[in-house]
């Protein structure tokens, strides 16, 4: 599959699982990233962040499309803060490899795709 061709199923795939209005558009999740974003300490609050920003998106992922909502709502801003921005890291990173026009080897069908993407959010090797 092209880098092209992943990227507008990435776009697909986080928006219903993750932009939802209780999820990680909501303003106040937005102001948290933003501040997030704008810390000289970013790294450093990735890593300290990084297994519970993992469990996060484990849970959102596992949950039901129907709860989904639900479950959003009771997660804390700073927390879907980092899961905004594992999401944006994966945006950044596809959009480099489709500058490049590469292809990426994750199948060729679109159900080997949701895998490659948790993977991808994980930030583990996909392989």
């Amino acid at each position: 599959m092209t880098t092209k061709d992943v990227g507008a199923a990435w776009l697909s795939y986080v928006t219903d699982t993750f932009l939802l209005e209780e999820g990680t558009i909501s303003p106040q999740v937005q102001s948290e990233y933003q501040r997030l974003a704008e810390t000289d300490a970013i790294n450093e609050e990735r890593e300290l962040w990084r297994a519970y920003t993992d469990e996060m998106i484990v849970r959102i992922l596992q949950c039901p499309a129907e709860s989904r909502s639900q479950l959003l709502t009771a997660i804390d801003a700073r927390s879907l803060a980092f899961v905004q921005d594992r999401i944006q890291c994966g945006t950044e990173l596809l959009i480099a490899l489709a500058q490049r026009e590469l292809k990426l080897n994750v199948g060729q069908d679109a159900a080997s795709l949701p895998h490659f993407f948790e993977k991808m959010l994980l930030q583990q090797n996909p392989a």
